[in-house]
């Protein structure tokens, strides 16, 4: 996963949404697309750059799809954020 795909992810409103949903608790596709108003096949879509970034994990058990959030990916954004805080000469270092 690379920050490009992050911040793709990151810049749009349904899949900010999604986020914050899915930082409750975990989601089918079915209940994100009648919480958000939006068709199956539009969370679907949204679901798969999420994955592909590795912002969520999805797994199916039996007939559902279960989406949850990756949380390490956190952890890669404020690393990528921390190199532009630090001074040079390694001051200040986050």
């Amino acid at each position: 996963m690379g920050i490009k795909e992050l911040f793709n992810v990151f810049s749009d409103p349904v899949r900010l949404k999604m986020v914050e949903l899915l930082k409750e608790r975990d989601w089918t596709p079915s209940q994100l697309a009648e919480e958000l108003g939006l068709s199956r096949p539009t969370i679907t879509h949204h679901l798969n750059l999420m994955r592909n970034a590795g912002v969520v994990n999805c797994i199916k058990r039996g007939k559902e799809v279960i989406c949850s959030l990756e949380e390490t990916v956190f952890q890669e954004i404020l690393e990528f954020a921390a190199r532009f805080l630090r001074k040079k000469g390694g001051e200040n270092e986050v």
